[in-house]
């Protein structure tokens, strides 16, 4: 089913429909009475603005590309000057939690350069402060300045007209694209990847197609070429379609992983690396923020008969791309006891605070009363792995909780699946990037984020090496945390119940 633009007028313009190639002063009118909104298929067509006689060009908005995102667009005064822009729902459907309403990603044409231009960005679905970026050449990114982006006060998540973002500016050129965040697309990622075409270390695999698109899900497998003894590390990215800092994140571990230094061979050496680095393919090609294609969560829904000892297979209610990760690398990852897996590394990224840096979703604890030897076995090795990452990042990783609680273990994400296959043999975790400044003087970059890989390879690089700077004792209480910049943060595990 198409996805469709809600399009709204003004007293004194009439709305107009063109498809891109059109001029906007070609397009023919449609004449729509009062304020009432029409709909027409976001895929095929282009919003544009007839003004009035005294207004001499028009502008118009575009989302009509691979992960191209924009609600309902209105004009707010006779110039065409002030816009508002909503956000729509994944799929446009309007029975989705209106926390997964968080992306946009729009082409502004015959944009003024004369006069400052605002654009009100309405129902967004969180209420911490952020800033866009823009773009000249939807390659090259930048932030909005502190004084051109406001996010209002007195946003209510339960009613979405509150949650504004206002941007003021006035750009440099007529065409421009705006973006909740740095986008990262299927195009991306298959151009990033093509680096390695001639690499003797990595293989590229598709484990499937999307199931409404058709397209392509990419695997890698880096390792080295020769035979022996290694284990294995899996990771996957991109479940969350518009959730695009963990890709950045593969970057920069897979730039590390393949690069001819002693970190790059050794790692090669001792590790087979298996990656998905964009899980839900449909979603991100859809411009969904949370959802795929069929507005289906793919991070809850790893559903698995609990009551089979070995549940290789998952169940037929659980979506085709969880099938598919599953089937290809997955259940042959349990499988394999010649290469067994000791990592498992869930991508995402996390609507926060400002100033929260990325942080992990350890499980279990260390009381004995409350755990059993196993999964407090699991509990050391993943606070092991945080320390290890934060002491490579500078201490920019947000202190773990005290105790990481089960409940995972009453629900369907990925990390349960691991645990009911492999218990403590596998490191099963997620980690959070952020969108805002993350522990830096500065809103995070796509440099920082890949920089991050590079810790995860670096931690990786110290798991089985006891005297590596990676690996810290948890004996010391009072040195537990020294690597951390930041006192512990409860609101955030508070905050991110469902991850």
């Amino acid at each position: 089913m198409p996805s469709f633009v809600r399009i709204n007028t003004t007293r004194c313009g009439v709305m107009a429909l063109c498809r891109p190639q059109c001029s906007p002063k070609k397009v023919r009118k449609r004449h729509i009475q009062g304020n009432a909104p029409m709909k027409y298929p976001r895929a095929m067509l282009t919003l544009a603005v007839a003004f009035c006689a005294t207004t001499s060009h028009a502008t118009t908005f575009q989302a009509n590309f691979p992960s191209g995102s924009i609600g309902e667009v209105t004009r707010l005064d006779a110039d065409g000057l002030h816009w508002q822009l909503a956000l729509r729902d994944d799929n446009d459907n309007a029975a989705l939690p209106h926390k997964f309403r968080a992306w946009w990603y729009v082409r502004a044409n015959d944009v003024s350069v004369t006069k400052p231009m605002t654009l009100a960005f309405t129902r967004i679905g969180w209420n911490y402060d952020f800033r866009p970026v823009y773009s000249y050449d939807n390659k090259r990114w930048h932030y909005f300045e502190d004084g051109e982006a406001r996010f209002e006060p007195g946003c209510r998540i339960a009613e979405p007209d509150t949650c504004r973002m206002t941007i003021t500016k006035a750009f440099d050129r007529p065409v421009v694209w705006i973006a909740r965040t740095f986008p990262y697309t299927y195009a991306d990622l298959r151009a990033y990847l093509r680096k390695f075409t001639f690499s003797p270390y990595v293989k590229r695999v598709g484990i499937g197609k999307s199931p409404i698109l058709g397209k392509t899900i990419p695997a890698v497998r880096i390792a080295s070429p020769r035979q022996g003894q290694r284990q294995r590390i899996v990771i996957h990215a991109r479940t969350h379609a518009a959730e695009t800092g963990p890709s950045y994140v593969v970057e920069g571990l897979m730039n590390a992983l393949t690069r001819n230094d002693a970190l790059g061979q050794r790692l090669r050496d001792r590790y087979v690396f298996d990656m998905v680095p964009m899980h839900n393919i449909d979603g991100v090609q859809l411009g969904n923020y949370r959802t795929n294609g069929s507005s289906l969560n793919l991070e809850n829904r790893w559903f698995m008969d609990k009551a089979v000892a070995f549940p290789i297979s998952l169940l037929p209610e659980a979506p085709e791309e969880n099938q598919q990760l599953n089937r290809a690398v997955f259940a042959p990852a349990v499988s394999d006891q010649e290469t067994p897996t000791v990592l498992a590394l869930n991508l995402h990224a996390s609507n926060s605070a400002p100033n929260t840096q990325a942080f992990f979703f350890p499980h279990f604890g260390g009381d004995p009363a409350r755990y059993s030897s196993e999964q407090s076995a699991l509990w050391r090795k993943q606070l092991s792995f945080i320390r290890a990452v934060a002491s490579h990042y500078d201490g920019r990783i947000e202190q773990p909780p005290a105790d990481g609680g089960a409940g995972f273990l009453n629900s369907a994400f990925v990390e349960s699946w691991w645990w009911h296959h492999q218990q403590e043999q596998v490191n099963a975790i997620t980690l959070e990037t952020t969108y805002g400044r993350a522990g830096f003087d500065h809103w995070i970059t796509q440099d920082d984020l890949r920089r991050l890989g590079e810790a995860l390879a670096l931690a990786i690089d110290g798991m089985d090496r006891p005297h590596s700077r990676s690996v810290r004792s948890l004996d010391d209480p009072a040195r537990a945390n020294d690597v951390f910049r930041e006192p512990f943060k409860p609101e955030i595990y508070e905050n991110e119940a469902e991850h």
